[in-house]
Order: structure tokens, then C-alpha cells, then sequence
């Protein structure tokens, strides 16, 4: 026992609390603390210093924290052991996790590009020194020494570290609190209480790390530093980056649970048969089929899209900002009435303009016929016009955007599902939006939204062309297993976990097509609609059909021919992979150099998994004739023949 151990335990409701229970609690007083206590303190807790937000070495040991790491190595190792093909297991796994660490870290270096590049970066770095009471004498001392009972002394400008119960303020204190979420402009008092379950920004006695001192000056003692901060606690509890986010892990809550599904009902199918082949297909079926890094290309693919609009000078605040401004159908502008209005005509992307002006009801109307956009009153209950255009679109993931160029207009930017700025405008306006355009020029909308599609597209496709293997080999198996057959583990391996990621890998790397402002709004609104449902059937369907046709026509039950048809069979299913992603892919495959090396891989290890003998006992495959080649190939373009139809009609 210490006699700072107190300090041990200290959630408590500070905002629920007076000024004299909270100097009380924390053993200080409104004079600050004492120089020996201060110093005492810091040895007992430690320095004020944030956690990195993402540690190379943390990144690097990612894989290894994962439970399901270990089920598969212990899976892996027990076929192993009875005789299966539990090494693949092994090597696969390592490979997706080393690809997962090498997205990882590519992710943390983009981001830090994106974030050196953004404007105004300065202004959100925390005071590396600070005001403190000391033996009731101000002084100056690093942040990093900043103790739970000091008495901080905050002026204009200051974005403070830690948190800070209020103890005194001025009258024109004005704190900006808009990158933790809250509002841009509120006001603090050190004599108020809340109720214990208020929600902290709600609490206006209390000021957070992360907050900004917009004006005046204020007295606070700290009650909490470090990774305790509400800012750290909010990044610990930070949600998904996006809708795309959220959409894919529900197609991987799908896929595992028809994984579930599949492998419960082909292991019941086969309970008589080898249990350790069984046991192996399971095993590879799960690791072919389940949606690798998927999450984490999303990322990826969206850190790309806020560097390549950055190089434009268009700078996205977030991930999820791309994601607003592709399912935006609604653009509002608010301007005066004097103001010569240039815009572009979205229409045939289906999005429409409609105005907010400075002005009467009847000059807006005025405004309206001149301009032919629908234009209403600034003055004139705003926040509800735009919740009414919101709510026209509650059925749906259409989003509406406001462009503001006033303090005054934060509270419709918070309003809108994306606010938006350009860089003329004051910190607390830029601080609230979440484009921030490099000029007040509306033709630089086009650009933003056509990025924030490609980013959506890319996504789509990738997660098209991946749930259509993923259903297709489990399908496949469960048939396999229906009819007394068991799908060599090492082919389901083969073009589930390789072979598909690499072809469809190469998709996010295209280049931005400028025909995606010509298409409606409503592909861009959600991965899970019907739509998209009916394009995997089909492709699923398509695949289905061209290998069971290749595989009874060639076996027609005859037992001597049963190898030639499963080897017809595999060729088909790998190539259907590759034919599903040049029908899907935006640019010619041989404009496409990623790809183009991608597919050519994948086509040569076909041809060597089954034409050279070490290989083909491996896949358990075994040489075809050059007629039996390419009646495969040419089953397998069944897919590419459904996707082409589909864009026709």
C-alpha cells in the first residue's frame, strides 16, 4: 500500500460531482498541487504520454493474437498427423497472414501520407507544454508531466491532452469540440452537475483531450492522462470506418454461416466414409471459402482514394467520407443572395441540386425559377429542411450533403450525412465537414464523387467475384459429397485461397473510369441488394452447370474414367475464376497489366498441376489431351458468357 494508490481507481462520474468533492477525491486543491506532490505523483503513474495508435511490432504480431490462428494450426496439425494434407493448411494460412500484415502496414504508411498532406494538420497537434498551479505559483511545464489533481490553466488556442474537470472559466470561454463528434462552438461552467449517465460531451463541466480553446481561458484540474483520456476511450470503441465496412462483415457473417451450414451437412452425408479425408475437406473447404483480408483491402482501397484526391487538393477527412459522397443523391449549397452560381449537371448521375439562400422565402422562390434548382430560406427552420430531404430517403442508403461557408452553417454540415467546406473557411467549420474542397469552386464536386464510386466499385466487384468461389466451392462439395465423391482438398485450397485472391486482387488497382458518373445513383447505395444477390446466383448457377457438364459427360459412370473427369472438372473451376474476372474488370485485361500477370500465373500453374507428373499426384490430377484442354477452357467460359449478358441488359 501507497499512499497514492487513491489514484488506482478513478472512473468515477467527475461531471455528477461538485468542485469541492472533486478536489476532495483527488487529495488536491484549487491552488494546484505542491511541487514534491506533483513529482511523487508522476513516479507513481507515470508520464502523460498516448499510446501509439498502431505499433509496427503490434502489427507484425497480429496474426498471433488471433484465436483462430491457433484452431487452424491445431487443425492443421492433427490431420498432419493422421495422415492428410494438413501442411497446406499451414502454408496457406501463413501466406494470407503475411499478406494481412504486409496490407496492415501499407495502410499505416498511406495514412500517414495522407495525413502529412492534409491542410491545417498543425492545429490539431496537442500543446507540447503547458500552464500548470504549482505551490499556487503558475508555471510552465511538457505535457508529458501532467498529473491526475494538477490544476491546468487553459487560453485561446490550447488543445489540451488529458481531461479536465472545470474549476473556473471566463465569459467568453468557447470550446471546440468537433473531433471527438460534438459541436464546434459550446460554452463551459464550473458550478453545473449532471446525471451520472450523461453523455460526456453533453457534460458542460467537464473539457476532453482532443477539444479546442476557441476563445477566452478556463481553470481545470486534470482527472484523467494518457490512454484513459475519453478521446483514447472513443478510438478504443471507434466503429466501423464505413457502410462498405459494415456491409462486408455482414456477406462474412453469410458466408460463414453457410460454411457452417455446408460442412455440418457433407460431413453428416459421408459420417461412414473416410472420416480423415472428410475431416481434411472440411478443413479446406473453411480456409478456401472464408473471405480473407477482406476488411482490410477495404481500408486500403480507401486510403487510396483520400491520397489520389488529395493530389487534387480535395482533402476527405475520413475513410468514411468516400464512402458518404458515393451514395450521395442530394446536393445543397448554401449561399447569399447576390452569388453567381456555377455548377455541373449531375442529373444523369442522379443527383440533384437544391439550394439554401440568405435570403426571404419569396426571394428564394425568385432565386429558384432564375436558377431552376429548388431553393428555400436559410432563415427558415433549415436543420428541418434538410431532415425532410433526409427522410424522403429513409428506405434507402442515399445521402445528402451540405456545402457551408459560415461558422454559422455548422449546425447543418452536423446535420447532413456529409458536410462540406473548402479550405477559406475557419477551423471550427472545416473541423465539422468532411471534404474540404481546395477553393469555393463547385466543379470540384464531380471529382470527389466520381472517386468515392470508383472506391465503391472496386469494392463490389472484388466481393462479387470472391462470394461467387466461395458459394460456388461450397455447393460443389456439398454436392460431391451427395453423390459419394470427395473434391481433392488441395484443389479446393488451390482456387479458393489462391488463385481467386490473386485475379481479383489486380480489380482495385484499376484506374478511376469516368463512366461511372453516368450510371444511376442507386448502384452505389449498398453491396447488399437484389441486384447483386441475382449476379452471384447466376455466376454460381453458370459455374455449377459448365462443371458438371464437363465432369458426367466425360465420366458418364464409368470408373476408368473417373480421374480424366475430375481433372476436366478442376481445370474448368479454376478457369471459371479467371473468365468471371475479366467479364468484371472495368479495362481490358491486356490494359490491365496486374491482372494480366495474375491470370497468366494462374494459368500456368493449371497447366502444371495437371500436365507434370509430381504436380498432378499431388492435386490428384492427372494429363489430359489437348482436345480435353480445351473443351475444359471452354466450359469454363460459361461465366464470362452470363456477366456479358448481364451488361447488355
Amino acid at each position: 500500500m501507497t499512499k497514492f494508490d487513491f489514484l488506482s481507481d478513478l472512473q468515477k462520474p467527475w461531471h455528477y460531482m461538485d468542485v469541492d468533492r472533486v478536489l476532495a477525491t483527488l487529495e488536491s486543491s484549487a491552488e494546484g498541487l505542491s511541487y514534491v506532490n506533483a513529482r511523487q505523483r508522476l513516479r507513481f503513474l507515470g508520464a502523460n504520454k498516448l499510446p501509439r495508435s498502431r505499433p509496427i511490432g503490434k502489427v507484425l504480431l497480429q496474426p498471433f493474437l488471433d484465436p483462430l490462428t491457433y484452431i487452424l494450426l491445431s487443425a492443421a496439425i492433427f490431420l498432419q498427423w493422421n495422415g492428410a494434407e494438413g501442411w497446406a493448411l499451414i502454408l496457406v494460412g501463413g501466406l494470407h497472414g503475411v499478406i494481412g500484415v504486409a496490407i496492415a502496414l501499407w495502410s499505416i504508411k498511406t495514412r500517414e501520407k495522407v495525413s502529412r498532406d492534409r491542410p491545417q494538420r498543425r492545429q490539431h497537434t496537442p500543446s507540447n507544454s503547458v500552464i500548470v498551479l504549482r505551490d499556487r505559483e503558475e508555471m510552465e511545464i511538457p505535457s508529458r508531466d501532467l498529473v491526475l489533481g494538477d490544476v491546468l490553466v487553459l487560453k485561446e488556442g490550447d488543445r489540451p491532452n488529458v481531461d479536465l474537470r472545470v474549476l473556473e472559466t471566463s465569459e467568453d470561454l468557447r470550446i471546440n469540440q468537433t473531433n471527438l463528434g460534438g459541436e464546434a462552438i459550446c460554452t463551459k461552467q464550473a458550478d453545473l452537475t449532471f446525471e451520472e449517465k450523461t453523455p460526456p460531451l453533453e457534460c458542460s463541466n467537464m473539457i476532453y483531450a482532443g477539444t479546442e480553446v476557441s476563445s477566452g481561458t478556463a481553470k481545470g484540474i486534470v482527472i484523467a492522462t494518457s490512454r484513459f483520456t475519453q478521446e483514447q476511450a472513443a478510438l478504443i470503441k471507434e466503429k466501423p470506418f464505413s457502410v462498405m465496412h459494415s456491409e462486408l462483415r455482414q456477406l462474412r457473417q453469410v458466408w460463414i454461416g453457410l460454411l457452417l451450414l455446408v460442412t455440418t451437412t457433407a460431413i453428416g452425408f459421408a459420417w461412414q466414409r473416410s472420416i480423415t479425408i472428410n475431416a481434411m475437406t472440411a478443413a479446406a473447404l473453411i480456409v478456401s471459402t472464408y473471405p480473407q483480408n477482406l476488411l482490410r483491402i477495404a481500408t486500403q482501397v480507401q486510403l487510396f482514394g483520400m491520397r489520389d484526391l488529395a493530389k487534387q487538393r480535395i482533402w476527405a477527412r475520413f475513410p468514411s467520407t468516400l464512402d458518404a459522397i458515393a451514395r450521395v443523391t442530394t446536393i445543397v449549397p448554401i449561399v447569399e443572395s447576390d452569388v453567381v452560381l456555377s455548377f455541373d449537371n449531375l442529373s444523369r448521375a442522379g443527383i440533384e441540386w437544391r439550394g439554401l439562400i440568405r435570403a426571404s422565402e419569396d426571394d428564394a422562390e425568385a432565386f429558384s425559377r432564375v436558377i431552376g434548382i429548388e431553393t428555400h430560406s436559410y432563415f427558415e427552420a433549415p436543420q428541418e429542411r434538410i431532415r425532410q430531404w433526409q427522410g424522403e430517403r429513409l428506405k434507402s442508403a442515399q445521402a445528402v450533403a451540405v456545402i457551408g461557408n459560415d461558422v454559422e452553417d455548422i449546425p447543418l454540415l452536423r446535420t447532413a450525412d456529409i458536410g462540406i467546406c473548402d479550405r477559406t473557411g475557419c477551423k471550427e467549420l472545416q473541423d465539422s465537414a468532411g471534404l474540404i474542397l481546395p477553393k469555393e469552386d463547385f466543379h470540384y464536386l464531380p471529382i470527389a464523387i466520381l472517386e468515392g464510386r470508383a472506391i465503391f466499385d472496386r469494392l463490389q466487384r472484388i466481393a462479387l467475384l470472391t462470394a461467387s468461389s466461395s458459394f460456388t466451392l461450397a455447393i460443389l462439395t456439398l454436392m460431391d459429397t451427395a453423390a459419394g465423391f470427395s473434391i481433392p482438398p488441395l484443389q479446393l485450397i488451390w482456387v479458393g485461397a489462391i488463385a481467386t485472391p490473386l485475379v481479383a486482387f489486380p480489380l482495385i488497382l484499376e484506374p478511376t473510369h469516368e463512366n461511372l458518373l453516368l450510371q444511376p445513383a442507386y448502384r452505389f447505395q449498398t453491396m447488399l441488394r437484389p441486384s447483386n444477390y441475382l449476379r452471384i446466383l447466376l455466376a454460381v448457377t453458370a459455374t455449377i452447370a459448365a462443371i458438371s457438364a464437363v465432369f458426367w459427360l466425360k465420366y458418364q459412370g464409368q470408373a476408368s474414367l473417373f480421374s480424366e473427369a475430375r481433372t476436366m472438372a478442376f481445370i474448368t473451376l479454376g478457369f471459371s475464376q479467371i473468365f468471371h474476372a475479366c467479364a468484371i474488370a472495368r479495362r481490358s485485361v491486356f490494359g490491365n497489366l496486374p491482372l494480366l500477370l495474375s491470370i497468366s500465373f494462374v494459368s500456368i500453374c493449371q497447366i502444371v498441376f495437371v500436365q507434370f507428373p509430381w504436380f498432378s499426384d499431388l492435386m490428384a490430377t492427372i494429363p489430359l489431351s489437348g482436345i480435353e484442354w480445351a473443351i475444359s477452357i471452354l466450359s469454363a467460359t460459361a461465366v464470362f458468357w452470363v456477366q456479358e449478358l448481364i451488361k447488355t441488359g
